[in-house]
């Protein structure tokens, strides 16, 4: 969801689409590899030492330690990127994405919240803080991404991964952490 959220901002984000191609490009790799591929490439390596007996993380309790790990990679992504003097929002969004992971982790010590309904709610809280703060006219991206919402909300209810309260605590999760942190900021 982070890289999503990115290419969101760097597409639809006012000024952020004038940034160069090239910037673009290390920003998009920067993303890529703190969201997606070193935290991929950890699974295997806690699958074979039985941190995790499964990719699914069906077990609430088997997903505190990727939780902690993947919150630490979207902080070394936020990291690397103020170092480069990238536009403050794309770190503040991996900062906010880390404390959503990292909210996540909290709520799984007793209840299983949903992850992948905590990342949607989290892409849409920057959207609409961005919106909000730099007064843009991106409605049908939050009209997607409420769509996208519902459709993964209603996939995790159909296959019953989630309760309906789960699903729902995991999108107000996300969303009002990145809300409140992209507006207040």
């Amino acid at each position: 969801m982070p890289l999503i959220g990115v290419y969101i901002l760097l597409t639809y984000g006012g000024w952020l689409n004038l940034l160069p191609s090239e910037g673009k490009k290390y920003i998009y790799f920067v993303v890529l590899l703190t969201t997606v591929i070193l935290p991929l490439s950890i699974m295997p390596i806690l699958y074979r030492t039985k941190v995790i007996t499964s990719y699914l993380l069906s077990d609430k309790n088997e997903r505190r330690i990727p939780l902690l790990i993947i919150a630490l990679l979207y902080l070394v992504g936020a990291f690397i990127l103020q170092k480069v003097d990238a536009p403050v929002i794309l770190s503040l969004f991996l900062n906010g994405s880390s404390m959503v992971v990292l909210a996540i982790a909290i709520f799984n010590w007793q209840w299983k919240i949903s992850i992948h309904m905590a990342g949607i709610g989290g892409v849409t809280g920057m959207v609409l803080a961005i919106a909000m703060r730099w007064i843009l006219n991106i409605q049908l991206i939050i009209a997607i991404l409420f769509f996208v919402a519902g459709l993964i909300g209603y996939s995790r209810l159909k296959n019953d991964d989630h309760s309906p309260g789960q699903v729902y605590v995991g999108y107000l999760v996300g969303l009002i952490i990145n809300f409140v942190l992209i507006r207040l900021i």
